[in-house]
């Protein structure tokens, strides 16, 4: 610049720190020297508004270059703004990060604010993804479209996982909490009655659903909400109930299972895993024909916990465990006796296999009486529990 233009730049400015700034604008290209009666101001440079702009992040770019966020009223580099569908009939200009921070929709390359069903678009549920609406079929039992018909069956049982857990409480925060996955085959009980009457009939809390594991004709897999773990009061609410007691008793297959889920309070589900893990080949010798079940398959306390798949004997989630080894359940008094069991593992709970045999045959003596009738039926046990320890431990517990 020449010195009459800095002498007119010094009277025109208040502040010799705009002067230098002006400059090293003039310098950058941002604006000609003769326009600092026209630039603008952005505290950083000087920049001539019919050519440039100032991006978000202070940097001043070509007007081509740029593009303005109507949500965030700022500029940012062009290829980072996008059309968003605010409505049928209106669209704004957003950035890539207003996009991410509204949880924008995008369809088939386009987004979406809120506004998806404006044009026919639902979410698919067993897809997990957006389809238009003439893809799609309604299901009336989950509240939810999916990419197939509804059928007859679900007259009788909602789909898989549909809906939420329930919860059942007698205290405000109990220690422990247990929950029941019961699968039967049983047509004649599934279709004793419609799925909406099943609800009314056990208040809503038990769920009868779909299970892709069993037979189409009369699987289906009951579900009860997650019991504060009082085997009194869970046994009188379930024996009050005509309608449960007739599912929990009804035929099973071996292809059924009786999934127990455990939780207590301030513990993780490895944390409880590692409580009673002690455990484990004793439910291997109680549940043996599951053991190398595909669907539950038997693996030692490191391997349980280290792999931690989802068709293993136990499975290990972040809130609870869930022991998936325990086979059908032919009824009612079976299903108390299995919460009994677990009880009893909460009384006296180990993590050392040698203390749990002990336990077992000490402490639990009476109860594995009711079902194990005579002494050579519970050696039998005692010797499965002896060779499931040697087989997946390696622990000689004799």
């Amino acid at each position: 610049m020449t010195y009459s233009e800095v002498k007119e730049l010094m009277e025109y400015f208040d502040d010799k720190k705009e002067v230098k700034r002006f400059i090293e604008s003039v310098e950058k290209g941002f604006i000609d020297a003769d326009r600092y009666k026209y630039s603008i101001d952005d505290s950083t440079y000087f920049y001539d508004e019919e050519e440039y702009s100032m991006l978000h992040n202070g940097e001043v770019v070509l007007n081509d270059d740029c593009a303005y966020c109507e949500e965030y009223n700022e500029y940012y580099p062009a290829d980072e703004v996008h059309v968003v569908h605010i409505s049928y009939r209106e669209v704004q200009y957003w950035s890539e990060a207003a996009i991410r921070s509204r949880n924008v929709d995008e369809y088939e390359g386009e987004y979406y604010y809120e506004c998806l069903s404006d044009f026919d678009v639902y979410w698919c549920e067993d897809l997990c993804e957006y389809r238009h609406i003439d893809d799609l079929y309604w299901h009336e039992d989950a509240c939810e479209y999916y990419s197939y018909p509804p059928n007859d069956d679900e007259e009788y049982v909602n789909g898989y996982h549909s809906g939420s857990y329930e919860q059942k409480y007698w205290t405000k925060n109990p220690k422990y909490k247990i929950g029941f996955e019961i699968e039967k085959e049983d047509e004649d009980v599934k279709e004793s009655i419609n799925i909406h009457d099943f609800q009314s009939e056990t208040d809503s809390i038990w769920r009868k659903e779909k299970d892709g594991s069993l037979s189409d004709e009369g699987g289906f897999e009951l579900i009860s909400p997650t019991f504060e773990f009082n085997i009194k009061k869970i046994f009188e609410l379930i024996r009050s109930n005509d309608v449960l007691v007739n599912h929990i008793n009804a035929d099973h297959s071996h292809s059924c299972g009786g999934h127990i889920n455990l939780s207590e309070r301030g513990l993780t589900g490895e944390q409880l895993f590692d409580k009673v893990k002690g455990y484990t080949p004793f439910l291997y010798a109680l549940y043996y024909g599951r053991v190398n079940k595909n669907y539950c398959k038997g693996k030692s306390n490191d391997d349980l916990k280290n792999e931690n798949d989802k068709y293993q004997a136990i499975k290990i989630h972040s809130d609870r465990i869930e022991f998936r080894i325990i086979s059908a359940v032919p009824n009612v008094d079976t299903l108390e006796w299995r919460a009994k069991l677990i009880r009893k593992m909460l009384l006296y709970p180990t993590s050392d296999i040698k203390q749990a045999y002990f336990y077992v045959e000490t402490k639990f003596k009476s109860l594995l009486k009711q079902t194990y009738k005579t002494d050579e039926k519970l050696n039998v046990l005692h010797e499965r529990f002896v060779n499931y320890s040697l087989e997946f431990e390696n622990i000689n517990i004799k």
